[in-house]
C-alpha cells in the first residue's frame, strides 16, 4: 500500500476539520438529510480539485463552496418547479409545489420545545435566502461578520443588517404564534 500523497494528505485534513460543520449548515438550509449529504460531498469534490498542499482553503473559501452548491440546487429546483407548473398549467390542473422534508423532532423533548423548534425551522423557512445564510453561518456556525461577508460577497456592514432583520423576523414570526421569547 502506497502512503497518501500531499494532495491527499491535505483533502483528508480538510475534510476531519470542516466536514461536521458544512453538512449542518447544509442541513439547516435544505432540511433534508440526504440532500445535505450529497451536497456536503459535492462541496468537498469541488474544494479537491482546486486543492493545493500547504495552502488549504480559508473557512470562508470552504462555506462559500457550501453555499454556491446550495444555491445551484435551489436554482434548479425552482427552474424544475416552473417548468411543472407551466405544464401542468398547459394540461388545466392545479400546480404541485415542492416541500422540504421536516426535520423529525426528538422523541425526549417536550410538546413545548417541539413546537417551539418547528415553528422556528417554518420560520427560517420564510426568511429570505440572504438573511436565512447570514442568520445560519453566524447563529449556527459562530462565523464572525468579516467572515460571512467574505463567504457571501457582501460588506460586513450589510451580514450584521441582515443578521439584524433575520432575528427581529424569526422572534415577530414565532411570537405571533405564542412562544414567549
Amino acid at each position: 500500500m502506497t502512503p497518501p500523497s500531499p494532495t491527499d494528505r491535505a483533502f483528508i485534513e480538510l475534510v476531519d476539520r470542516y466536514l461536521d460543520r458544512v453538512y449542518r449548515y447544509l442541513r439547516n438550509l435544505t432540511r433534508n438529510e440526504d440532500e445535505a449529504r450529497e451536497l456536503a460531498h459535492e462541496t468537498f469534490l469541488l474544494l479537491r480539485r482546486k486543492l493545493e498542499p500547504g495552502r488549504p482553503p480559508s473557512e470562508a473559501y470552504v462555506f462559500t463552496t457550501a453555499r454556491n452548491a446550495f444555491l445551484s440546487l435551489w436554482r434548479r429546483r425552482r427552474n424544475e418547479k416552473r417548468k411543472r407548473e407551466y405544464a401542468t398549467a398547459e394540461a388545466g390542473h392545479a400546480a404541485g409545489t415542492w416541500c422540504a422534508d421536516a426535520v423529525a423532532v426528538s422523541p425526549q423533548r417536550s410538546t413545548e420545545q417541539s413546537e417551539l423548534r418547528t415553528d422556528l425551522e417554518a420560520a427560517l423557512e420564510r426568511l429570505p435566502e440572504d438573511q436565512r445564510s447570514v442568520f445560519l453561518l453566524s447563529a449556527i456556525e459562530g462565523m464572525k461578520y468579516e467572515q460571512i461577508a467574505e463567504v457571501m460577497g457582501i460588506p460586513a456592514g450589510t451580514v450584521a443588517s441582515r443578521k439584524h432583520h433575520a432575528a427581529r423576523a424569526l422572534r415577530e414570526d414565532l411570537e405571533r404564534l405564542g412562544h414567549a421569547l
